[in-house]
């Protein structure tokens, strides 16, 4: 039976993770413990899920903006990833809005899509969810540079 075009984005997403993320415990991919979650061929998107962890709360016990976005960067890297097909896809900017906190026990649910692909710009855009409430916690517009492969 051949792979439709969806199944074979899941495969590739899977497989660009796996072999492109480094295994190192102490690693920040590792740490965070991003997991691959869902993705959508027709609109281009990809979803990834972060579990909010003790040590990624600040003072106030909620998450340490910059791991949000730090989720919301790798998230969109991936998508850029995949519609580019090119491995090498810098971030030239990254505007992150916080709207509400990310709660311990909970995960982050982070949405990436990509906006326009061109041959050496993406621009994606990405919602950043609580898993158990579905609450929008961030939002954000990002550009990657198509720099090789």
């Amino acid at each position: 039976m051949e792979e439709t075009m969806q199944e074979k984005m899941e495969r590739e997403i899977r497989e660009s993770m796996e072999r492109l993320y480094p295994k190192a415990p102490d690693h920040l991919y590792n740490k965070m413990q991003v997991e691959f979650y869902s993705c959508n061929y027709e609109k281009k998107s990809v979803t990834l899920r972060f579990p909010i962890q003790s040590w990624e709360l600040n003072h106030m016990a909620t998450m340490h903006g910059g791991l949000i976005a730090a989720a919301i960067d790798t998230t969109c890297g991936v998508i850029v990833r995949s519609v580019s097909k090119n491995q090498i896809i810098p971030t030239i900017n990254l505007n992150v809005n916080y709207l509400s906190p990310g709660m311990a026990q909970d995960a982050l649910l982070v949405t990436a899509k990509t906006d326009r692909a061109g041959q050496r710009i993406c621009s994606v855009h990405a919602q950043c969810c609580s898993q158990k409430t579905g609450q929008l916690i961030a939002t954000a517009t990002a550009n990657f540079m198509i720099a090789g492969s």
